[in-house]
């Protein structure tokens, strides 16, 4: 038979081919996939944003301020990028107002280059001057402000422009650096714009010796309605620190004539005492050591209420002061508490132990008793003879110490209770104390200077300081800068040359007041160790002629 033809196969259906355009673009598209795109795209955006933050961030940094008056302050004003925005006023020495006024990443800051003093004390006692300056301030900082901008716009692109030159060497990467910088400038600028609160010019939070005056003077309508005005606050601010600087300026000068200054061989001491768990007393401490060069610290104990362990996280700021500190136990902190100052890096000085720290030597006892719920009482009777024998302590501590070192004498006692004191008497030129919440310097017929702190934290949390405050009376933040020479011979103790007595009006910070005592050589006579009472003989009693210390001078 024959064979059957083929069936014919059905011609496959293909999809039409997109014009030749089209496959160009898809090819060229699919390129720039990956790394090959990465590499041709990302990274050279990247080093252009790279080289411009670093060009900027150089020529930000060396931007010139704007410096202008404002009343008798020259205050120079700076504008700049920050990861911290608002706008911040630094008032050394009195601390630094904050008002977190914006989002966008850019801080205002003004300080205080110089003062006219004498200009401070008209403008304190002049009405007039007063007004005019709430009526001049706030333009005043405004238009330093814009000069301030204009300053660092100008150098940050300067940097950046700069920068892109000596990087890639092209203009067309240069004009990327330029543009990349306006956008983020333009950015920042819109976004300060948008978030600027008015109002946080009325919400200055205040620290170190400002604290939150001047704007909780009083609880009277007259200052609330007068902090609804931003002019009157900044007059208000540049008035304080006014009356701080002309007052200042009366301070007698520690030398021989008129503008002598410290010295290098003066050593600069700081005591506080009794912070009680307040943290503004350290806020007090941090401004003060780096305001006045302190050189070391001394705190006399009570540093918490309770000396539990929940307390542990006050002591925290100790560790991060930068300059050594040294503690005694109070009666309010426990052994834990002592342990945990130890562990701040704090030189803790106990049982008549003894350190060498500034150049002098101190020695140290701790309160022998632990009463927590106590409020500062001078101790009489029973409790005064166990603080005697405390005591009694230190004093061998420091006769061990001048037998090892005669040629260099203990030349500061530390204690918590100032009771019971007459084993020091005659032996150490100074004795540093705290515990009654008020200060007081006396001078002891053997030589000895015993000064008392009043209480750096303002009694703090217990409940004498609570009392006061909620009667509207707290009591005040206190401490004291001890100036110390060299001493008047070789082997003799370090001099008391000068102290300054720094008082916070209370837990309102409303007042700062600094008083300095200059001694004189007759204020500093010689240690003389009195001698002991003789036994009633039943005619009447007498004492013994004193005897010259070996501490001497």
């Amino acid at each position: 038979m024959p064979s059957e033809p083929p069936t014919p196969r059905r011609p496959r259906l293909r999809p039409p081919r997109p014009p030749q355009r089209w496959r160009d673009a898809g090819h060229r598209l699919a390129g720039r996939r990956g790394p090959r795109f990465a590499r041709r795209h990302l990274l050279p955006w990247a080093g252009v944003l790279l080289v411009t933050g670093a060009g900027a961030g150089v020529g930000f940094a060396l931007a010139p301020g704007a410096s202008t008056y404002v009343g008798p302050l020259q205050t120079e004003v700076r504008v700049r990028p920050s990861l911290t925005p608002g706008v911040e006023v630094d008032l050394p020495p009195v601390g630094k107002v904050t008002f977190d006024t914006h989002r966008a990443p850019i801080v205002v800051t003004a300080g205080i280059e110089s003062v006219d003093v004498d200009a401070a004390a008209r403008l304190v006692r002049s009405p007039q001057q007063l007004l005019a300056l709430e009526l001049t301030a706030a333009d005043t900082v405004r238009a330093a402000t814009v000069r301030a901008a204009a300053h660092s716009l100008a150098c940050g692109f300067g940097g950046a422009l700069l920068a892109a030159v000596v990087v890639f060497r092209g203009r067309r990467r240069t004009l990327q650096t330029g543009a990349s910088l306006l956008v983020v400038v333009l950015a920042a600028g819109a976004g300060t714009w948008a978030t600027f609160d008015p109002a946080a010019l009325r919400q200055p939070r205040f620290t170190g010796l400002l604290s939150r005056a001047p704007y909780l003077v009083s609880s009277t309508q007259d200052a609330l309605e007068r902090l609804e005005s931003y002019r009157s606050g900044l007059s208000d601010i540049v008035r304080s620190v006014s009356t701080l600087y002309a007052a200042a300026a009366n301070l007698p000068v520690l030398g021989g004539g008129p503008g002598a200054g410290l010295g290098p061989d003066v050593v600069t001491v700081l005591h506080v005492s009794d912070l009680h768990l307040n943290p503004l007393g350290y806020d007090l401490t941090d401004n003060l050591v780096e305001q006045f060069g302190v050189q070391a610290v001394v705190d006399t104990g009570d540093t918490t209420t309770l000396g539990s362990q929940a307390e542990a996280g006050f002591l925290g700021r100790i560790g991060s002061l930068d300059v050594p500190y040294l503690w005694v136990r109070g009666n309010h902190d426990s052994a834990d508490t002592q342990a945990q100052v130890a562990a701040q890096g704090a030189v803790v000085l106990d049982q008549g132990s003894t350190a060498q720290v500034a150049g002098l030597v101190f020695a140290g006892q701790g309160d022998p008793v632990f009463t927590p719920d106590g409020e500062g009482q001078q101790a009489t009777g029973s409790a005064e003879d166990v603080q005697e024998a405390a005591n009694e302590v230190l004093r061998e501590g420091v006769e061990r110490w001048r037998a090892a070192h005669p040629d260099d004498p203990v030349d500061v006692a530390l204690v918590h209770d100032p009771s019971g004191l007459d084993p020091l008497l005659g032996r150490v030129p100074l004795v540093l104390a705290g515990h009654l919440h008020k200060r007081s310097v006396t001078l002891d017929a053997s030589g000895t200077r015993i000064m008392v702190e009043g209480t750096t934290g303002g009694a703090g949390i217990t409940s004498a300081g609570l009392d006061r405050l909620a009667d509207g009376e707290p009591l005040p933040l206190s401490a004291t800068l001890l100036y110390f020479g060299p001493g008047a011979a070789p082997g003799d103790p370090a001099r008391l040359l000068a102290y300054d007595e720094v008082t916070v009006g209370g837990l309102g910070l409303a007042e700062v007041n600094l008083q300095r005592t200059v001694l004189t050589d007759e204020d500093r006579p010689a240690l003389t160790v009195p001698a002991p009472a003789t036994p009633s003989t039943g005619t009447g009693t007498g004492t013994g002629a004193p005897t010259t210390s070996a501490a001497g001078g």
